[in-house]
């Protein structure tokens, strides 16, 4: 037992120095990183649904972007690979600095700006300064691909001495969104305008909020030299990441929209917005978790609530701080709002009012709630019922989902 835990440690620890220097030895790869306070996953995942159309790219898995799996995904490159895409985390002072050594990208995306980490941080600006380091980082001969309609991102950008290409609504965009459509059932498409041309995008994504992705990665396209026609149709093919926007349609008529990785309260008019949109017969919100908010949960929840209201017909709070909402939900008297301390109690309401035609929002933060269990709820008898397992796996992925696990 002690011999096993000392070769994982050893080996965990060898592969920092070896990362390093085999990433400075693979000078072939054109590496890629992607950082921000939103949409890193999505836009990694895109990058590479669309570089991969012209020659062999890797990337993380998932989500996983600390510095092990950075390290790991490095090593992991070879030299026929011609793209790297890494999604660079920056949760707490100093965490880019061993990610940037260790993948020392050639193009660096930036996407948003937002209050993610902000307790780490104590401020906007300390957020601001710790992703600016892919930007800062990037050499004299690389390209920045940067999002203009953020004030604090174009700040970074307007320092920064390498090639940009800019990326958003503003007349002077490299790639210039011009029109967004996301009317469930259709699928998000754009309109761009890049190098004097006008071009219709398609993707297999949902919510107007993905565009940011979607021109971000033609951003890369663009960065990276490759045809600019060619990554548009690529983009037709992609897919969302799962737990965000991700749509899972069931046999019974019922749509689950699943955005349930993380919940920041900063972003949570963007889900919103996409259901009030949809066609569908009914829409159900369904809220966990809300983090990063200046606002206490007795204030925060019921807010949210009468928020998500004026675009559902039903909405319900589920979670400890739910259950701290309740007086202020009950002065509302409005009983179209619910709240349920169990995820399993939300699962057994659900299953009383669902119809075909219905579409179910998830709204959550995946380590805290696990409301993919709504979602699962509905085909696979669950035994797994914690609320308290503090593991970060989607539930669809874990061993004991199906296992009566007692809290």
């Amino acid at each position: 037992m002690v011999e096993s835990w000392v070769y994982k440690v050893s080996r965990r620890l060898l592969a920092y120095p070896m990362a390093w220097a085999w990433r400075r030895l693979n000078l072939q790869t054109i590496f890629i990183g992607v950082t921000g306070s939103a949409g890193k996953t999505t836009t990694k995942d895109l990058c590479q649904t669309v570089l991969s159309r012209f020659g062999s790219c890797i990337s993380n898995s998932g989500t996983d972007n600390d510095r092990i799996h950075v390290a790991a995904l490095v090593l992991r490159t070879r030299r026929q690979d011609r793209y790297c895409v890494v999604e660079l985390s920056g949760g707490e002072p100093g965490a880019m600095d061993l990610r940037l050594r260790l993948s020392r990208p050639q193009i660096g995306v930036l996407t948003t700006i937002g209050r993610d980490h902000y307790s780490a941080f104590k401020s906007v600006e300390g957020i601001a300064d710790e992703k600016a380091k892919l930007i800062r980082g990037l050499p004299s001969s690389g390209v920045a691909v940067l999002n203009i309609d953020d004030p604090l991102v174009k700040r970074i950008g307007e320092a920064s001495r390498c090639r940009k290409v800019w990326v958003g609504w503003a007349q002077d965009a490299t790639v210039r969104l011009t029109n967004v459509s996301s009317r469930w059932p259709a699928p998000l498409t754009l309109q761009v305008e890049y190098d004097g041309s006008s071009y219709t995008v398609v993707t297999g994504l949902h919510g107007e909020h993905q565009s940011l992705a979607v021109i971000s990665t033609l951003g890369v396209a663009v960065a990276a030299g490759v045809d600019f026609e060619d990554a548009i149709a690529a983009l037709a093919n992609a897919v969302p990441a799962e737990g965000r926007m991700q749509v899972v349609a069931h046999e019974d008529g019922v749509v689950f929209v699943r955005d349930d990785w993380k919940s920041p309260h900063w972003s949570i008019d963007l889900p919103l917005r996409f259901i009030k949109n949809a066609e569908a017969r009914r829409k159900i919100i369904v809220i966990g978790t809300v983090s990063d908010s200046s606002l206490g949960p007795s204030k925060r929840y019921p807010k949210i609530a009468q928020q998500a209201r004026q675009v559902a017909d039903q909405v319900l709070l589920v979670g400890t701080q739910a259950a701290k909402a309740l007086d202020a939900l009950n002065e509302l008297r409005d009983e179209t709002i619910r709240a349920f301390p169990e995820v399993r109690d939300a699962a057994e309401y659900l299953d009383t009012i669902l119809q075909p035609g219905d579409i179910v929002l998830l709204k959550g933060t995946n380590l805290q709630d696990h409301l993919a269990r709504l979602e699962l709820n509905r085909h696979i008898d669950i035994g797994c019922w914690r609320m308290d397992c503090r593991l970060n796996d989607f539930c669809g992925h874990c061993s004991r989902l199906r296992q009566v696990v007692r809290s």
